[in-house]
């Protein structure tokens, strides 16, 4: 029981740093100088790391012990 709550805290985590890098993106969205650009690329990354995590952790969920 105690890995699901795990499991389940590590995948709304991921959940609310998804939603405030898509929210800083659309925000940030057409950057104008490189410093920008850079944020931009670097917080797409954190995005897509987040996806695969919960990818990754939602399985876990479901297995019984």
């Amino acid at each position: 029981m105690k890995l699901n709550i795990r499991v389940l805290i590590s995948v709304v985590i991921s959940a609310v740093l998804l939603g405030l890098t898509v929210a800083f993106c659309l925000r940030e969205w057409m950057p104008t100088n490189a410093p920008e650009w850079i944020l931009w690329g670097a917080m797409v990354l954190v995005g897509v790391n987040a996806i695969y995590r919960i990818i990754t952790l939602a399985p876990m969920l479901t297995k019984k012990e």
